[in-house]
């Protein structure tokens, strides 16, 4: 639990994972390094056995010139005084070495060497009848024959020793053999160990490259295997340069500047995990804050790097979180007053339909917004005649709502005179009163249309006013559509404007639509508005002796069909008279 709680820690799994890099990078360098400097060792030790084998070869070409060009005759030469002091130098230098020198024919000289072989000397390492040797041999003509002077050291345990002895390294195995069974025998496994493990006790194989005498081919030899010696080659690296300075002091600076590059990483790492980490728990602190609805929390802004422009990008989105958290409760208490407002609104339209002998009437709203600017109302004059009230004010929302409640307080004002409660105004006296009224008061360019109209029962006649309003459609009993003719101009624009009334005879079966523009403009998902056509089609095909109430919502389905998944934006008002 402990070690659980350690590593969730975030500045811990940071400095665990700087360390860790850090130590396995080390040890990988070193092991590497090691590993290098062992294969080095090692075929440093074999290589200068390889190289003076090599440089025997080379050297003694230029021994078997001069004695060649002393035997210029035919004559049998190996007893010659230049032949015996070849044969002594040869001797002195390699016991065991055989020099020979013939005098040779053209046919004896084709048949003492090898088939492969055509050229007039030779110098090498050969392998003749699974012995090893180094062989030099040089032809040259004369006038009647060929003198041949062959060379022959052989590859033995005296040869080895000495050569051990002349560059101070151990031989533990004098026996030839091909490289390729020599790998077999050692394998994979060995060949890594001896070669890449520090410190291996496996003796380090010499190769040589041997000319097979019969064949010519070329083949690869472990002539011998040989110990390395480390303390040797420490002892030489210790000789470079003029002095031991030379190279210990740099190595000293190397290894200072390794370990002065990662304490600077382990100190940059603590700095960056700490900032981190701050930065974190600031965050972390704040967000939860943040979640229990305090928007004013602040992150101190210290440096302008990647994790300051995430702070300052928190401190940004918790500013604009607390403005946006003011303004949503600014609309909820405007969405809580504008619900009362329209609560308050449906008080204003008539509660119940009055009732009229032989007629019965009905009006319906339905706002684009949550509060209307159209108004609807009735004003019973007695139980036989009627009043209809229809009005669209200009503008939309709460400025178009507080003028529709105006415009109803000043007609009932006008319909219930003080001083002469049963007198009332015609329909055209009673628009001019209201256009005075109006006018200015919610501004210059604010007026509104208006439809009222008086119907009695007894006389089926309907005496109306229409000042900018949609005209009304007539619906005969026989179900003929006629749009009433246009009206005047909109109340509220000008004081002095005078106001025409119309009468129309309302028989049995008839019906009057007054609506407002909402329900004409009301688009559907093709962007087509209603119209007046489809409304003329909508109210022919009204069921016969349907009442008001039925009609208006007969044509609030066929509207809310036609505009559905549509958003309005006007308000719709329809008013329906009908004659029983």
């Amino acid at each position: 639990m402990k070690l659980g709680t350690f590593w969730t820690t975030l500045r811990w799994k940071i400095l665990i994972l700087f360390s860790l890099s850090s130590v396995v990078s080390v040890i990988t360098v070193t092991c590497f390094s090691i590993a290098v400097v062992n294969v080095l060792i090692r075929r440093e030790s074999a290589y200068l056995i390889e190289e003076r084998i090599k440089v025997i070869v080379e050297s003694r070409k230029g021994l078997v010139d001069p004695v060649l060009d002393k035997m210029q005759g035919c004559q049998y030469a190996s007893d010659s005084v230049a032949s015996k002091a070849f044969t002594e130098q040869l001797n002195a230098a390699w016991p065991g070495s055989q020099s020979i020198v013939t005098i040779l024919s053209t046919n004896a000289l084709n048949n003492a060497r090898p088939v492969w072989f055509d050229a007039p000397s030779f110098a090498g390492v050969v392998e003749d009848r699974d012995s090893l040797e180094i062989r030099f041999m040089r032809t040259a003509k004369r006038k009647d024959c060929f003198v041949r002077i062959l060379v022959r050291i052989p590859l033995g345990e005296s040869f080895l020793k000495q050569l051990s002895n002349a560059s101070g390294l151990e031989i533990v195995n004098s026996k030839p053999v091909l490289l390729r069974p020599y790998r077999s025998d050692e394998g994979i496994g060995g060949e890594i160990k001896a070669n890449f493990m520090p410190g291996s006790s496996r003796p380090v194989p010499v190769v040589v490259v041997a000319r097979n005498w019969e064949t010519g081919a070329s083949e690869s030899w472990v002539i011998c295997q040989i110990r390395p010696s480390y303390a040797r080659t420490i002892e030489d690296l210790s000789r470079m340069g003029l002095r031991r300075a030379s190279w210990v002091s740099p190595l000293i600076t190397i290894a200072f500047a390794l370990g002065l590059a990662y304490t600077c990483g382990m100190w940059f790492s603590l700095r960056l995990s700490k900032r981190i980490v701050t930065v974190i728990d600031a965050l972390s602190h704040a967000a939860h804050l943040v979640g229990m609805g305090d928007f004013s929390i602040r992150i101190p802004l210290t440096e302008h790097d990647q994790l300051g422009s995430l702070v300052a990008s928190f401190n940004a989105m918790t500013s604009h979180l607390d403005t946006q958290y003011e303004q949503e409760n600014q609309r909820i208490a405007l969405e809580r007053d504008m619900s009362l407002a329209h609560e308050v609104q449906q008080y204003l339209y008539p509660r119940s339909a009055p009732v009229v002998s032989g007629a019965t009437v009905w009006g319906s709203t339905t706002p684009a917004r949550i509060v209307s600017g159209d108004l609807y109302d009735f004003f019973s004059c007695s139980s036989s005649s009627v009043g209809l009230l229809c009005a669209d004010v200009s503008g939309k929302g709460m400025s178009a709502a507080l003028m529709m409640a105006h415009l109803q307080a000043v007609a009932h004002g006008r319909m219930l005179a003080l001083n002469q409660p049963s007198a009332r105004p015609s329909p055209s006296s009673f628009a001019a009163l209201l256009n005075r009224d109006l006018c200015g008061r919610f501004g210059d360019n604010r007026y509104a249309t208006m439809f009222y109209g008086e119907y009695d029962s007894c006389s089926g006649l309907l005496r109306y006013v229409n000042a900018g309003h949609c005209r009304p459609i007539f619906l005969s009993e026989a179900g003929e559509v006629t749009a009433l003719p246009n009206g005047d101009l909109p109340i509220g624009l000008f004081a002095d404007a005078l106001y025409q009334e119309f009468q129309i005879t309302v028989s049995k079966g008839c019906t009057i639509v007054v609506y407002s523009d909402g329900l004409i403009d009301a688009l559907n998902a093709n962007g087509e508005e209603f119209g007046e056509e489809r409304l003329g089609d909508c109210c022919r095909s009204l069921p016969k002796g349907a009442t008001a109430q039925e009609i208006c919502a007969h044509l609030s389905q066929y509207l809310a069909e036609w505009s559905a998944g549509v958003e309005q934006f006007d308000d719709t008002t329809i008013l329906v008279l009908t004659v029983d």
